[in-house]
């Protein structure tokens, strides 16, 4: 039985998701027991990757790579980094439904490349049996468990809400099926957004497809809850936050919850981090310790 760890990484003319990957895969390796990765990428930004990092390095961090296509006809999406400053980018969101197809493992995590791997809690997940697990739980660096206006619900009146950031699967039947929804759903998005009122954006949104599928799954019920993984929350940081600085295994954080209300944390457990370009700012050093 293969297990291992499934990252996407695509970048645009604003944000290097590469780098990003090679930080959570070298993370990894550092932190966990069951540590085999593997990258899904396209040709341009792997090659960026060696420039930047070394062939070495890129090997070290990933134990499989698989180039694949994507589609360029993608709207842009608003990034931000802080409360001061935004840009507008192509969000090349569009093949997370391939995800099964792609993995080379019989057990999969399919993990965010914006996800640090900071303590070694997802080592209790292999084995599981179940064939899916993903948390619906989230929580800010402020303990605010309402992030971004969500509160565990798809809109006020809608259904659950699963967040795509980490999911652990297996190769089922079932896992087959649920991937053939959320490419179903992602091919007529804005029917689904209108069927099940979830904000419609230009861009396409995994946490949204997957919790629709999850609901089809179900046979739209919430009778039977999807197990979450051995995490209690989700810890986020937000864009509004900023990675200052990676010191041995902690990542600092400063938090801005209303303009000027500055707020230092120091991390050392898994998050999530939304604000790409603060990653960017301390990659080096996250590499470094990491790569020791």
């Amino acid at each position: 039985m293969t297990c291992g760890f499934l990252i996407h990484a695509y970048n645009n003319r604003e944000i290097d998701y590469g780098s990003m990957a090679v930080c959570c895969a070298l993370l990894i390796k550092k932190h966990l027991t069951v540590n085999s990765t593997a990258l899904v990428t396209v040709q341009d930004t792997y090659t960026h990757m060696v420039n930047m990092h070394s062939e070495e390095l890129i090997h070290h961090a990933f134990d499989h790579i698989i180039l694949t296509d994507i589609s360029r006809n993608v709207a842009d999406r608003t990034f931000f980094d802080t409360r001061y400053n935004r840009k507008a980018a192509p969000y090349y969101n569009t093949n997370r439904s391939d995800t099964l197809a792609l993995s080379p493992f019989d057990e999969t995590i399919l993990i965010d490349a914006d996800y640090l791997v900071l303590d070694n809690s997802l080592d209790k997940v292999w084995g599981s049996v179940e064939d899916i697990m993903v948390n619906k739980s989230v929580i800010d660096l402020n303990h605010v468990q309402n992030l971004g206006g969500f509160d565990k619900r798809i809109s006020l009146l809608g259904i659950e809400l699963y967040w795509a950031t980490v999911v652990y699967f297996k190769k089922t039947a079932l896992v087959d099926s649920l991937f053939g929804m959320v490419q179903y759903i992602k091919d007529n998005y804005q029917y689904y957004s209108k069927l099940y009122n979830f904000p419609s954006s230009s861009y396409f949104r995994n946490d949204y497809a997957l919790s629709v599928a999850l609901h089809m799954i179900n046979a739209h019920t919430e009778m039977k809850h999807v197990s979450s993984l051995p995490i209690q929350q989700l810890m986020f940081s937000t864009e509004n936050d900023d990675l200052i600085d990676f010191v041995n295994g902690n990542a600092f954080f400063i938090s801005e919850r209303s303009q000027g209300d500055f707020r230092l944390h120091k991390v050392n457990t898994n998050v999530h981090v939304m604000n790409k370009w603060s990653i960017g700012r301390v990659a080096s050093r996250i590499i470094s310790y990491a790569s020791c």
